[in-house]
């Protein structure tokens, strides 16, 4: 399971998994107790899969940080979420060296620590280069084709309609004078 269909919904605590969309809005079921709940798609969601955090050269996905959590928690545990701004800091630098210490913020650095707690037992982390080569396979040469084809298809058939209701086009009608109310 990855990071996908992960969410965090502002103003509730913890994260989500979408289960399944309804009319007004999503199903989702809490990573931490289970409980199943409707979302209204008029709240604030953040999936988690489109998160990242700013460094000073370019921004790291979440999922690569929390990679990063998982391959040091034996050597460097994961900071407490209710420590010290500085500690947060440090702990983050530990981690991510050329982090935005003035864009990131240690409120920032606390849910990501308690995110990572919720997802590191229930959601296996992938390795984003093995992630890459797993979703972007080389599309064959015939499919390739057969999409061109597809893509023509619709444009022919309009110009054809489109010729046929100019040939058999009825004469148009005069317009008609606006009724007159009658007075009472």
């Amino acid at each position: 399971m990855s990071l996908k269909g992960i969410i965090s919904i502002a103003g509730f605590p913890g994260l989500y998994k979408v289960l399944a969309q309804s009319k007004s809005g999503f199903i989702v079921e809490s990573l931490s107790d289970k409980k199943r709940l409707p979302v209204s798609s008029t709240q604030r969601i953040s999936m988690l899969e489109d998160i990242s955090v700013f460094t000073l050269s370019d921004d790291l996905p979440l999922s690569q940080v929390l990679l990063k959590m998982k391959e040091t928690e034996a050597s460097n545990p994961p900071a407490d979420p209710k420590s010290d701004p500085n500690k947060l800091r440090d702990y983050f630098r530990s981690l991510i060296s050329d982090f935005d210490s003035e864009r990131v913020y240690p409120s920032d650095i606390k849910k990501i620590i308690t995110w990572y707690h919720l997802v590191k037992d229930i959601v296996d982390i992938p390795d984003p280069e093995e992630q890459a080569e797993e979703t972007a396979p080389e599309p064959a040469k015939e499919v390739t084709e057969a999409a061109a084809e597809t893509a023509e298809a619709p444009k022919k058939k309009r110009a054809t309609k489109a010729k046929v209701a100019d040939d058999s086009a009825p004469a148009e009608k005069p317009a008609k004078a606006p009724r007159k109310k009658k007075e009472n």
